[in-house]
């Protein structure tokens, strides 16, 4: 009886396997044949189950944001309820994460010079704030009552603050070490959370006053 391949099981097999030698050599230099040796496949096994190095670049790139969201899970299963706790695996401030944000800083390095690349970004940047969205509104239960304005710009910047914090955790480790990385991620939410709050309150008694003029 010939063996059952489970194709989403091999493709993100050799997903994995890919970030691992984007990591180590970058994307500008990785080869089908590099990720095909860190797969332990053929070349034309990759060419079968994806349809060029961009495929499975943005397969790679992917992967981070799985293993995000699973362990954010696995924590909110859990009951954690802190969010700098949760999002502490978006960070390299531990060896396990330092590959995932390290295939993405290789991709920042390069998505300037290339069109395809920067629409990549742009739709993977979509996908992965959806998870931070998620995790940040588990979190603060409060921040249900925030204006979606102020939601959207608290969140905005977590995000941008959690790319900051993996692009020096990856290339300075010397400055931003792992305490370092943790200890400010710990300030900015609690600056981020403060504001919202503030200005939520003011929203709402601006609305308040407008109402009692009318």
């Amino acid at each position: 009886m010939p063996k059952i391949i489970d194709v989403e099981q091999t493709r993100l097999r050799i997903a994995k396997a890919a970030g691992k030698a984007i990591a180590d050599k970058g994307i500008s230099a990785v080869t089908m044949i590099d990720i095909a040796n860190a797969a332990g496949v053929t070349t034309g096994m990759i060419t079968h189950y994806f349809k060029g190095k961009s495929d499975i670049i943005a397969a790679a790139l992917r992967v981070p944001f799985m293993n995000i969201e699973h362990k954010i899970a696995s924590l909110l299963k859990k009951g954690e309820t802190d969010l700098a706790t949760l999002l502490d695996i978006s960070i390299p401030a531990s060896r396990s994460h330092f590959e995932d944000g390290a295939i993405w800083v290789n991709f920042w390095g390069v998505i300037a010079a290339d069109p395809e690349f920067r629409k990549l970004n742009y739709s993977l940047h979509r996908e992965g704030t959806k998870i931070y969205d998620n995790v940040v509104r588990a979190a603060w239960p409060e921040s249900e009552a925030w204006p979606s304005d102020i939601f959207d710009m608290a969140l905005r910047s977590i995000v941008t603050f959690l790319f900051g914090l993996t692009a020096g955790g990856v290339t300075n480790r010397a400055v931003w070490t792992s305490s370092t990385q943790r200890t400010q991620l710990q300030l900015h939410l609690s600056l981020v959370r403060d504001w919202a709050q503030r200005q939520a309150r003011a929203a709402r008694d601006n609305k308040s006053s407008r109402a009692a003029a009318e």
